[in-house]
């Protein structure tokens, strides 16, 4: 998951160096709509594995190929819809944020490349999953790492040796991630992995399966790109685009962190899934014990390095001159001790979605990524550019302390 996600930092570092800091400001303002996108495919990844893991525990092999045709075609049919209508709808989206004709223009060309080749890119999320689940784990890797190589080369032909602009480098990611889809594809298509495509039956409770488990994830990667779509709006109108880009890379450093946490679950999730359906719950908790342990040593480490190097990891994207850098340095120590509390309620979430109670789980993604990102936007926006970089770092907090209650009053029963 981490590999599958330095593209996009690897995208605004080269957009914020060879283009400059209008063209990063504006991928930046596109990116959380392109990410919503993704979360489609990424709802139906994750309710689907989860799922399928479960039937193939039960031995339920036929019921699981029914899921995983089903999950395939309506990941490609919600992202078709959806890019049309990001399309239809950007500029319009962008022009109530706030952004000038330049920036809407810049950001609009960015999303309607992206858009466009949804319906084959995002399936690259979903049979990243499914590749985990057949036992292709160094596959799955080597896929993820060769994506990350060919979006940067991609990436680097057209923005440094041929100069061209921000529409480019949105389509140098999208090759990329096309021809890892295929080659993901085609096992499957050739009937060569433990899950097959067949006819399409009971379609109609398939998707209730699939939305009922993957909602919780749906929601935490949507309400997340709303919240940032709506902190993108008050930074810009406070401190116009230096504040949208310093949240930007801000955001490019949670690129990696949330993809590693979500990585280590989510890598653990089949198997999560598979031994609480086959009744092993000694090893559901130790499995659980492991994956805590190692997000929260990734959180930690994130928390120093924007502590100890944030002027550092500002100068990687954007150059710029000493009263913005002070600004910068500023903002992103503050926002790095998100990840101090983050891995509690991350880690407490997964878990509830792989063993199917996805109540707990849906109350978790939703206070995480909206409800207390926006309670802490009311509360701090009267102190204006300042309250904003303690969004994040609070709501995080906030979180963590309904995860510890859930936990001890739900969840710790459970696998005892």
């Amino acid at each position: 998951m981490i590999a599958s996600n330095i593209y996009f930092l690897l995208e605004m570092l080269l957009i914020g160096r060879l283009i400059g800091e209008y063209a990063f400001a504006a991928g930046n303002l596109a990116l959380p709509l392109i990410l919503i996108n993704f979360a489609l495919a990424d709802m139906i990844a994750v309710g689907s594995s989860i799922g399928i893991a479960i039937r193939l525990g039960e031995g339920k092999n036929d019921s699981a190929d029914r899921l995983f045709t089903t999950a395939v075609f309506s990941a490609v049919i919600l992202t078709l819809i959806a890019g049309a209508l990001l399309i239809i709808f950007g500029p319009t989206m962008f022009r109530l944020m706030g952004a000038d004709e330049m920036l809407v223009k810049d950001a609009t060309v960015y999303l309607a490349v992206y858009a466009c080749f949804a319906p084959l890119t995002s399936l690259v999320f979903v049979f990243d999953n499914y590749l985990r689940i057949c036992g292709r784990v160094r596959f799955s890797m080597m896929m993820n790492l060769l994506m990350s190589a060919l979006c940067l080369i991609f990436e680097f032909i057209f923005l440094y040796i041929f100069d061209l602009g921000i529409g480019f480098a949105a389509l140098g990611t999208s090759l990329g991630m096309s021809i890892v889809c295929i080659i993901c594809i085609y096992p499957f298509a050739r009937g060569r992995m433990a899950l097959h495509f067949v006819k399409l039956k009971h379609v109609k409770s398939a998707l209730k399966d699939i939305f009922k488990q993957g909602l919780p994830s749906f929601l935490n990667n949507t309400s997340s790109k709303i919240t940032s779509i709506i902190m993108n709006s008050l930074l810009l109108h406070f401190g116009g685009a230096l504040a949208v880009s310093v949240y930007g890379v801000f955001m490019n450093i949670d690129g990696i962190v949330v993809p590693g946490m979500y990585g280590i679950f989510d890598s653990m999730q089949p198997a999560i899934g598979y031994n609480w359906g086959a009744g092993r719950k000694d090893r559901v908790r130790k499995i659980v014990l492991y994956s805590f342990i190692a997000i929260a040593l990734l959180c930690i480490l994130f928390t120093l390095l924007l502590s100890i190097f944030p002027g550092e990891i500002f100068s990687l994207f954007l150059k710029t001159n000493a009263s913005d850098m002070s600004l910068a340095v500023h903002a992103i120590s503050i926002m790095g001790l998100t990840y101090a509390v983050r891995w509690i309620s991350y880690g407490c979430q997964s878990f509830s979605s792989a063993i199917e109670y996805n109540r707990e789980a849906a109350v978790l993604s939703l206070c995480n990524a909206l409800i207390f990102p926006l309670i802490s936007m009311l509360v701090l926006g009267s102190f204006e550019l300042e309250g904003l970089w303690f969004v994040t770092p609070l709501a995080a907090a906030l979180t963590a302390i309904v995860a510890v209650i859930i936990f001890f009053s739900r969840l710790r029963k459970i696998v005892r």
